[in-house]
Formats: C-alpha cells, structure tokens, sequence
C-alpha cells in the first residue's frame, strides 16, 4: 500500500501533466461512450468539485488567494457539459443514464414527471436570470473599474517608492498584486460568459434529450409513445437536476467571487456585521414576536425565532455595554499611557495576531532605517472603533487612522508613524543604553564628551533634531565624534551642534534622500530671499512665511505628482531657518543645504521660490 500512494503522490507531483490529461479526458467524453459506472463516477466528481469551488470562496481570505477561480470555472463548465453530452449519448441509446441520473429522476421527483419537469425548470431559471446575470453585471463592472484604476495605484506605488516607504522588492511585490487583481477581474468577467452559456446549453440539451429520445424510442426501439415519454422524460429530468445543481453551485461560487467588498473570512464578516447591532436583533425579534400572534400563524414555530433574536440582542448589548469593562479600559489608560499602541475595530481583531508576529521585522526594518531602536507596541482592540476603523497612537496621542481589513496597509502605516515619530519615541533610556553599547569598543569618546562636554539629555536633543527631519542616526559613534569636536560645555548651542553634524554626516544624508539614482529634484530659494531670511534673526511677517509656503507647497506638489521626491536645497546659513518657518505648514518637506548633497549628486532644479514672496 505504501508503494502505491508513493506512485501515487508521484503522479500527481507532475501537475502539468495531469492538467493535460484532463483536457484531453474533456475532449474524450465527446467522443467514446462511456459505461453507466464510469459515468457516475464521474457525474459524482462533478457535484464534488462544484461543492469544493463553492467553500473555496466562502473561506479563502481574500479573492487573489482564490486567483485560478475563473479557469477552475472554465474547466468545471467543460467537464460538466461533457458529462451532458455523454450522459445524452447514453440515454439516447441505452435508454438508461445510470444510477445517479436514475435516483434523481426518482427519489428527487417522488416519481412525478411533472414535479421534476418544475423543479429543473425552477432551478435553471433561478440559476440563469437571477444568479448568472448579476455575477456576470457585476464582474464586468469590476473589471472596468479595476482596469482604469490600474495607471493610478502603479503610479502611487512609484511614489512610495521613490518616496521611501517601499523599498524595491516591495514595489515590486505591490505592483505584481495589482497586476494580479486586474488580470484576476478581467478573467472572471471572461468567466461570467461560460457559466451564462452553460445555463443555456442545459435547456437545450433538456429539449433535445426528451424529443430525441421519444423520436428514438419509437422509431428505433419500437417503444409506444407512452414508454418513451415515461422513460426518457425521466432520465432527462435526472440529467438535468444532475446537472443544474453543480451548475448552480459554480454560479454561486462565481457571485461570491466578484461580491467581495473586503479581505478576510467572508462567513465571519458577515457574522459580524450582520449580527453586531443589539437594535436591530432587537427589532427584528419582536416583529417575529408579533407576527407569530396574528391568527393563523405558526405560534410554536415562530416563538422560538423571536426568543433567540431576542436574546441575541440581549446578549450583544451587555457585550458591548459592560460598565466595568468600560471603567476598567479608561482606568488602565489614565494610568499608563504606551509609547506607542495600534487600536482595532471589531471587525479587524483579527489582524492583531500576524501583526504581533510582523513586529520583529517591523524593528528591524526601523532599526537598519534610522537607527533607533522601536518600543513596545500595544495591540489592543478598541469598542469604540466601529467597523473596519483602526487608529495608531503615540504617547497617547492619535497620529494616524484608516479603514480596511489588509494587513499590508497596517503594516505601512505603522512603519510611516514609527519612522515619522522617532524624535518623539527616543527617550533618554534608548540613548544611555546606545551609548553603553559605543562605551564597550570606543572608550575614548564617550569619556571625553559625556560630562565633561555634554549630558545625555543634550545628545537626546540632538538625536532628536537630526530624527525629526529624517536624518538617520545609524553612525552613532561618528555623532559623537563630530558632537566631541564641537561642543563647548554648558555653552554649546544645540541648534549650532545639530547642523554641524549634519555636515558630518553629508554622505549618509545624500544616499538617504537620493538613494543610488544620484539625482537629486531640488526647489531652489532666490538669493535675495536667503538674504532677508539670514538677517531677520527668525523674526519674518506672517504674510511672507505665508507665500513663501504656498511657493513651495506648488513646486512640490507638482514634482509629486510626478512620481518626484522634492527637496529644498539653500545655503547653510539659511537652512535651520528655513526649516523652522515652514515645518507647520509643510512637516514633511525636506531642508537640505548645499553641503549635505554629495558632489556626485546632480542637482535636476524642479523651482525657484522667487523674490515676489518678499513684496
């Protein structure tokens, strides 16, 4: 036995060939007659499959995960209306269909002809006006959409990208997805046709079966006409219920496919939206309650629907009211507040597990990044958020949200914030201890700065001014290096400290913003601008700050939409200057100066803030 399954798996090891063999057993059941044994077997594969494809799509988390559906659907169909064509062939003349096809024509009817004639008509039309027409309206419809809104997700993507919040391989993956989604549409909307066709293909095969056989049966086997309505009437009944019930099923499976408005397990999001409002089970009970009252109602049936509604309702409502619960959350949040906390709706709980597991790749990512080391992330579900509603928070403070069950957007938003907020999440515990580390192979700096020149809470600062523009701190020692060098005791200005190191770090500055490309898309700031900046000794009308921001909020936005990453280049005087005026208004736009962009850099100027922001 162990040698046979060991063939076996081997068999089906080779999925190309196996795959081949079944299409040419497609073309096989249109032409050789098959033995009634062999057919049942096959007609029973066939309900097996449709049931399997219809699960699939009950489970699987997500439509892509499911991504061979619509050539699954097309192999289903084929094979089905193969079985037909045998199944016809046998009928037509054996007068017999085996003993599937038999049971359905008599046990499924109760031996009513005209039951069976009504079912598989009801069926049929179920199958094709209703269930077949909307999935296939539908699946056009998404393939549209999902076609047109290709040019804009590639184009953010390469925002990102070039943005710095993917790196190349996740680009990579990120386009493959949305290539994947809009090829996985356009099949199904192919798709769509094939199930429509098959629905008709069986009225048509249900006509010729029943005015084939009786032409047959009394022209060849000299059966009266009352055998050959009995006979083949019965077996086409159970050709056709055999073969409309998979039918169905496929086209089902094909409507949930092209339905689905969110990722995760489709029965339980609708477990949870259908059944999470204790109003609505409340009022859904009672109007059982009360219909069962009206004369001539089933009482004893009805009854218990409306008790269970009603209890439901009960139930969600302590669920989501509990005093204590309540009391007990806002406690723990008045005494601790988490340096940094992700908060789930009810509806994306279930994202907390895998994220919880992504967060060591999370740190390490952030780590290798800038060079902080990322706290402790609270993962907690909130009541509050309804729906698929999740929110991040730092210190406390809510700093991002979203909606949506995928993991990925999460992800992104979770290192966005990790990496925007580092100047807030670095505490001087993180910076004790990476000096502890520099303590152990440079000696010699660390005596020489720290006490005597500066104190941690100062290189916190400094850390922190270099964190909050983006500067990554990765060289830690050559900080304290250039931090050693410059520094002048209680007299040390630490605004002066954080430009000169990032003069020090130039190179590393120049490789983060423009990466391997060596090019850099710089807003320039006219000379006379720089000028009125550097003697204002940071006092500037509100108007000017005002145009000046609104100059350069134009040029960035136009290299963004370009697939751009802007960035203001002026002289070192001007920088910090620069920085502070407009950090309200534009936090994320990024203030270099001339020394920090690495001679190799071409500078591609993309604007220049002119002097008429001065009048």
């Amino acid at each position: 036995m162990g040698e046979f399954f060991k063939r076996i798996r081997g068999f089906f090891a080779h999925t190309d060939a196996v795959l081949a063999i079944g299409v040419m057993g497609l073309i096989v059941l249109l032409i050789v007659p098959l033995p009634p044994f062999l057919l049942d077997a096959l007609l029973c594969l066939s309900i097996v499959f449709s049931v399997m494809a219809l699960l699939l799509t009950l489970y699987v988390e997500n439509a892509l995960e499911f991504s061979s559906f619509p050539s699954l659907l097309l192999f289903l169909t084929l094979f089905r209306l193969g079985l037909n064509v045998a199944s016809t062939r046998m009928i037509l003349t054996r007068a017999e269909g085996g003993d599937i096809i038999s049971t359905f024509g008599n046990f499924v009817t109760q031996g009513n002809l005209i039951v069976g004639l009504i079912l598989f008509a009801l069926l049929t039309i179920i199958n094709f006006v209703v269930v077949t027409k909307g999935s296939g309206r539908i699946a056009e419809v998404a393939a549209r959409f999902t076609l047109e809104a290709l040019p804009g997700k590639q184009l953010a993507i390469d925002g990102e990208l070039s943005g710095g919040f993917l790196s190349q391989d996740e680009a990579k993956k990120a386009r493959e997805k949305v290539t994947e989604e809009a090829e996985f549409y356009g099949a199904m909307d192919g798709a769509s046709k094939f199930v429509r066709g098959d629905a008709i293909a069986g009225l048509v095969i249900t006509f010729v079966n029943i005015f084939g056989g009786f032409l047959v049966g009394m022209t060849v086997k000299g059966l009266s006409w009352q055998n050959c309505v009995s006979t083949f009437t019965r077996l086409t009944v159970g050709d056709g219920l055999v073969s409309q019930i998979p039918a169905l099923l496929i086209s089902v499976a094909a409507g949930i496919m092209v339905t689905r408005a969110s990722s995760g397990s489709l029965s339980r999001t609708l477990t949870k939206q259908v059944f999470h409002h204790p109003k609505v089970l409340f009022m859904a009970g009672m109007t059982v309650l009360v219909l069962s009252f009206v004369p001539g109602m089933p009482f004893l049936v009805m009854l218990p629907i409306s008790a269970a509604f009603l209890l439901a309702s009960y139930a969600q409502g302590k669920r989501k009211g509990e005093p204590q619960k309540q009391e007990k959350r806002t406690t723990v949040h008045s005494l601790l507040v988490h340096p940094l906390e992700v908060e789930l709706g009810y509806e994306v709980v279930q994202l907390a597990d895998p994220l919880f597991q992504r967060l060591t790749e999370i740190k390490k990512h952030v780590a290798a990044h800038l060079g902080v080391s990322v706290p402790k992330v609270q993962i907690s579900d909130n009541p509050d958020l309804s729906g698929t509603a999740w929110q991040i928070r730092v210190r406390g403070n809510l700093v991002a949200s979203g909606r949506g069950a995928e993991l990925r957007s999460l992800e992104k938003a979770l290192i966005q914030v990790i990496e925007q907020h580092a100047h807030v999440l670095l505490t001087r515990q993180d910076v004790a201890q990476m000096i502890q580390d520099v303590k152990r192979h440079d000696s010699v700096v660390v005596e020489e700065l720290i006490g005597k020149k500066l104190n941690v809470g100062q290189i916190v600062r400094v850390l922190q001014n270099l964190l909050k523009e983006g500067v990554p701190i990765r060289d830690f020692v050559s900080i304290l290096e250039i931090l050693a060098d410059h520094a002048k005791g209680d007299a040390s200005d630490l605004e002066e400290l954080s430009e000169a190191v990032r003069h020090g770090l130039s190179r590393g500055i120049s490789e983060e913003f423009f990466g391997k490309t060596h090019i850099a898309h710089v807003i320039r700031i006219d000379p006379k601008v720089e000028q009125i900046l550097n003697v204002s000794k940071g006092i500037v009308r509100p108007a000017t700050i005002d145009k000046l921001a609104r100059s350069l909020l134009t040029f960035s936005e136009q290299a963004t939409s370009r697939g751009l990453r802007p960035v203001v280049v002026t002289d070192t005087v001007t920088r910090a200057k620069l920085k502070k005026l407009i950090e309200k208004q534009l936090p994320e736009l990024s203030v270099l100066s001339y020394k920090e962009v690495a001679s190799d850099v071409e500078l591609n100027e993309i604007g220049t803030v002119s002097n008429e922001v001065l009048i």
